[in-house]
C-alpha cells in the first residue's frame, strides 16, 4: 500500500506528467471544436483518438510505477542544449515518454487550433514544414487533410453518384450546378471548386 501511495504522490507532483494531462485535455477540446466547425463528427475517428489518449495516460502511470520501484535515469538520451529547459535533473521512463507524448500533443493542438480558424495558421505551417523534414508521422494524415480541402464544397452541397442529365454542363455564368443525394439542385459551385473537388461522376 505504501508503494502505491508513493507512485500516486510521485505522479501527482511530476511537472511533465501534469503537462501531458493538460495537453491531452486541450487537444481533445480543440479536436471537438474542429469537428464542430467542419460539421464532421466521425465516431470511429473519435473512438480511436480517445483510445490513443487513454493509452498515453495509462502508459505514463505504468512507467511512473516502474520509475518509483527501479529508479531509471535517461537524462543521457536528452540533447545537452535541451536539458537546461527541463524542470528536473533526472529523467525517468515516465518523463522520457511524457516528453515524447507532449511533443506529439502540442503539434496536434497547434494543428487543431489552425483548423478551428484561430490565427495560428502561419505558425502551424512553419512547424509543419520543419517537422516534415524529419518525419512523416504527424498527427492525422496531411494527405487526408489536403483531400478534404480539395473536396470541400459549400454548406448544404454534397457529392453524389446520382447526377441528373446535363448536370456536368457549365452554366452561362461559369458555375456548375450541385445536387444533393436525392438528385435535387442544392446550389452552385465555381469552376475552381468544381475542378478541385474532382469527385463528380460522369
Amino acid at each position: 500500500m505504501e508503494a502505491v501511495e508513493r507512485i500516486i504522490l510521485t505522479l501527482a507532483h511530476n511537472t511533465i506528467v501534469r503537462l501531458v494531462v493538460v495537453a491531452v485535455v486541450m487537444d481533445s477540446i480543440f479536436g471537438i471544436g474542429r469537428a464542430i466547425r467542419e460539421h464532421r463528427f466521425n465516431s470511429s475517428v473519435g473512438i480511436d483518438g480517445a483510445i490513443r489518449k487513454i493509452a498515453m495516460i495509462v502508459s505514463i502511470v505504468f512507467l511512473g510505477a516502474v520509475d518509483v520501484l527501479v529508479h531509471i535515469n535517461l537524462i543521457g538520451f536528452i540533447p545537452e542544449d535541451v536539458r537546461g529547459y527541463l524542470p528536473t535533473a533526472t529523467i525517468g521512463l515516465a518523463e522520457f515518454f511524457g516528453l515524447l507524448y507532449l511533443c506529439y500533443e502540442v503539434v496536434s493542438i497547434l494543428k487543431n487550433m489552425a483548423l478551428c480558424g484561430l490565427p495560428v495558421k502561419g505558425l502551424w505551417k512553419k512547424v509543419q514544414g520543419f517537422l516534415m523534414k524529419y518525419t512523416k508521422e504527424l498527427p492525422d494524415t496531411e494527405e487526408e487533410d489536403a483531400e478534404q480541402e480539395r473536396g470541400a464544397l459549400p454548406d448544404g452541397v454534397r457529392v453524389t453518384d446520382t447526377v441528373p442529365p446535363g448536370a456536368m454542363e457549365q452554366n452561362p455564368d461559369g458555375t456548375y450546378n450541385a445536387y444533393d443525394a436525392d438528385g435535387k439542385k442544392a446550389g452552385t459551385v465555381t469552376a475552381e471548386e468544381y475542378e478541385a473537388a474532382g469527385n463528380f461522376r460522369e
